[in-house]
């Protein structure tokens, strides 16, 4: 057998072990659309089926035109196999008999808000998170600076502060979202700050900041008010896949106004539809970072024995307090070490895969003991919120955590767990102050009920 054809067989077996449970999850009429093993399942896909598939069919700008050469056929076949058993180890966690005994013993959640608390707090919390955002463009030299330097912006250490600050814009929207009873100055007041929320996004040049708060609005209104329907979410990934384009030109533009002509010229073009292909799949190179570390280890770098992850322990420490803290997120060495002729220099993060940093680190053994522990803390986190808690404090919550729990796939561990928890921290204490418990008397308009 070639080494073509068995590549060819490994991603079939590789597609069929994404399509099974798949079908398992929904042959059951009463499945739940934002039930994150369907999204998890959907994402690995996308890295470690469509992905290759593009690879083989249009060549990768890091592995190089296929076939690759005999390292690299290798390292592809090799990681096309851990991929499939780092799904296995996931779908193994997700459903242990464990991780819903786990969720059943984390403390309850308010079942309601207090709707006069939560609707002052969330004026405070977007007017703070403006406030904050307004200070960090200030930081980068300005309103021109800032949408003129989205390289930058998007790359500079030492923000992640700042960035916890604006993110209060979007804690406040997903809790005005999750009240029941508004009046139109209240719906008003939630477009306005979708509006605030879609304009930073876009000014920022990032693609997730641009698309989360429409995310939070399907999940918040398909669990409160009325369900989602599947043409809903389909157009909301349509509209991410025409967005990449845009945004991989908008981020070397100036200004929009002069990437503009650009973007018109891709759409006119003869081959938009392979121009769109190729900036989708740029986002999307989970199996070559894969093959890369299964090739290159430990040529490049060493095994690691945790060395990425124990800069987690002082992400708390700001920069500007310590100047030569470690990098935290290990997709910035991953860029400089394994994709150093792409990103040397530019401050970029690379995507080095979960299942990439946990073989670099643990080799084979290791991963799937770290995709086992991410299925379990996916699946404890869906239970304990949605189906044990199910209500708006929960829900709130669960809206803003939702594409952590899918996208974790291409994240570097101690980055993702750094940046989440904060934030996390930040949700609980909005629960604790304007939720309340079953039973108690709450003020909403000026009455006790």
């Amino acid at each position: 057998m070639t080494d073509v054809t068995f590549t060819w067989w490994l991603l079939f077996f590789v597609g069929g072990a994404c399509l099974l449970p798949t079908a398992f999850i929904l042959r059951n009429r009463r499945y739940d659309l934002f039930e994150p093993a369907l999204w998890a399942i959907g994402y690995f896909a996308v890295l470690f089926v469509v992905r290759p598939l593009y690879d083989i069919t249009f060549g990768s700008e890091f592995l190089g035109e296929f076939p690759f050469d005999a390292s690299t056929v290798r390292a592809f076949q090799l990681s096309l196999i851990y991929a499939c058993l780092g799904l296995f180890g996931f779908l193994l966690g997700y459903y242990s008999v464990a991780a819903r005994g786990v969720a059943r013993l984390l403390p309850q959640m308010p079942a309601a808000w207090n709707v006069d608390a939560a609707k002052i707090l969330s004026l405070a919390l977007v007017f703070g998170g403006c406030g904050v955002f307004a200070f960090h463009v200030i930081s980068f030299g300005g309103v021109q600076s800032y949408l003129s330097g989205k390289a930058q912006i998007l790359t500079e250490a030492g923000q992640g502060y700042q960035l916890l600050g604006v993110s209060l814009i979007t804690i406040g929207f997903a809790l005005r979202l999750s009240l029941s009873k508004k009046g139109a100055a209240d719906r008003l007041a939630d477009w306005v700050v979708a509006g605030i929320l879609l304009a930073i996004g876009f000014a920022s040049g990032s693609k997730g900041a641009f698309l989360m708060p429409l995310l939070i609005w399907m999940i918040v209104t398909h669990y409160l008010k009325r369900r989602i329907r599947l043409s809903r979410i389909l157009g909301l990934a349509s509209l991410a896949i025409l967005m990449f384009p845009v945004f991989n030109v908008y981020r070397h533009a100036p200004s929009l106004l002069e990437a503009a002509p650009e973007i018109l010229d891709m759409g006119a073009s003869g081959a938009a539809s392979e121009l769109l292909v190729r900036h989708g799949m740029s986002r999307f190179y989970g199996i070559d970072s894969l093959t890369i570390i299964v090739r290159d280890t430990p040529d490049v770098m060493d095994y690691q024995l945790g060395q990425t992850v124990y800069p987690l322990f002082v992400a708390w420490v700001p920069r500007q307090l310590w100047e030569d803290k470690p990098v935290i997120s290990f997709g910035k060495i991953f860029a400089e070490q394994h994709l150093g002729d792409f990103f040397f220099g530019t401050g970029v993060s690379g995507s080095p895969t979960i299942l990439g940093e946990a073989y670099l680190n643990w080799h084979v053994p290791g991963m799937l003991a770290i995709v086992f522990l991410a299925g379990f803390l996916v699946r404890v986190i869906y239970v304990w919120l949605v189906h044990q808690n199910f209500g708006a404090p929960a829900i709130f919550i669960y809206s803003q955590l939702f594409l952590y729990l899918f996208t974790f796939w291409e994240a570097s561990i101690a980055g993702l767990i750094a940046e989440r928890l904060a934030g996390f921290v930040l949700l609980l204490l909005v629960v604790l102050i304007a939720g309340v418990r079953p039973g108690a008397m709450v003020r909403v308009n000026g009455l006790e009920i």
